[in-house]
This record gives C-alpha cells, sequence and structure tokens, in this order.
C-alpha cells in the first residue's frame, strides 16, 4: 500500500503560536573566579547578590538576572531535588575550557586606572572571555551618570556610542575581560 503525504500529514496538528516574550528573564557570564568576580559585580552594580555559591552567584537587576557561572563547573547536568527535572549543563566544552584556562593568570583582569585607549588593548591581552551583556537605563542622562559611577569606582571604560536615534551607551571592562554595556532607550528601533 502506497503513503503519499496527505497520509503523513493527517494525525498531525500545527501548534498554536506561543505568547509573545516579554523580555530575557537571565544573562549569563562564565568567570574564571566566580568569588572575585561576585565582589567586582556588587560593588560595580551596587546590588547584593541573591545567591553567592562556589558555583554561582546571582544578581536581581529589575526583571532580568545576571548569574556568574564559576568557569568549568556547570558543564554537568544539575539534576533538581524531589525529581523536579534537570539543569542542562552549560558552558565551554572541555577542549574550549582547556585553552581559556591555560592563559596566563592575570589575563583579562581589569586595570585600576581608566582608560580612553582600552579598545586598542583589547586583542592584545590572551585569555579574555570577551562575553558582552547589556544593561537598561531610561535616558541619556542615566548613562552619563553610570559612566561617572564607573571613573568613580576606577572601572575600566572600554568605549563610549551615541546612537542615531539619540540613545547612549557606555561600555566597560570586567576582571575576565568581559564587556559590560549600559544603555539607554534609544539604541533601537525597540528600545
Amino acid at each position: 500500500m502506497a503513503h503519499n503525504s496527505a497520509d503523513h500529514s493527517m494525525g498531525s496538528t500545527i501548534s498554536p503560536t506561543p505568547p509573545k516574550i516579554s523580555h530575557i528573564l537571565e544573562t549569563c557570564l562564565m568567570v574564571k573566579d566566580v568569588g572575585a568576580a561576585t565582589e567586582f559585580y556588587k560593588n560595580v552594580l551596587d546590588v547584593e547578590p541573591f545567591m553567592n555559591t562556589p558555583r554561582m552567584s546571582g544578581f536581581a537587576l529589575s526583571q532580568t538576572t545576571l548569574l556568574l557561572f564559576q568557569l568549568g563547573a556547570t558543564a554537568s547536568d544539575s539534576p533538581m531535588p524531589d525529581n523536579r527535572g534537570t539543569i542542562p549543563g552549560h558552558g565551554p566544552s572541555q577542549d574550549v575550557l582547556n585553552l581559556l584556562l591555560s592563559a596566563a593568570p592575570d589575563a583579562g583582569r581589569q586595570t585600576q586606572t581608566p582608560n580612553p585607549a582600552a579598545t586598542n588593548r583589547v586583542e592584545k591581552i590572551r585569555g579574555r572571555l570577551n562575553q558582552h551583556f547589556c544593561l537598561a537605563v531610561a535616558s541619556p542622562a542615566d548613562v552619563q551618570a553610570w559612566e561617572k559611577w564607573f571613573e568613580d569606582k576606577h572601572v575600566e571604560i572600554l568605549g563610549r556610542v551615541d546612537w542615531p536615534r539619540g540613545g547612549k551607551s557606555v561600555y566597560f571592562g570586567d576582571l575576565d575581560g568581559n564587556v559590560g554595556e549600559i544603555a539607554s532607550r534609544g539604541i533601537w528601533e525597540h528600545y
């Protein structure tokens, strides 16, 4: 008996479109020393972590959560207690992890003085994790206030951008060479 394509689709139904996404709930950064990175973000963002373990820490930032994962500690699946499910492992594969961990111990460490030429330095540092994330503020004036805050805290400013739609961004480096951004409305059509 021959089957045609109509026979195969008779039992299948098309799922309805899922609900709209409201926002990104979590942003995760891999870090080489979760304790040092937690202290850095606690100081820089002026917020206490809601979770702080040797494996990971987390910061509540309005509707978003910034998670810091100890590099190499989250590669295995994490079964939840009481058979509530499993969080799949995430992070670099072992070959990439070996490359990252073989870099010089101070690679990616920030300097303690703001450096306007920092973008020229980025390519020269081995071991930078170089992940990017952006935190939102309402106005360009808010971005300027954060820029001043970073300067006062001796956080390395990597760049500044005035966007065509009127938005403003300031980029900063963390201890692992990750690139954080504080941006106002007016950087994208949707924000």
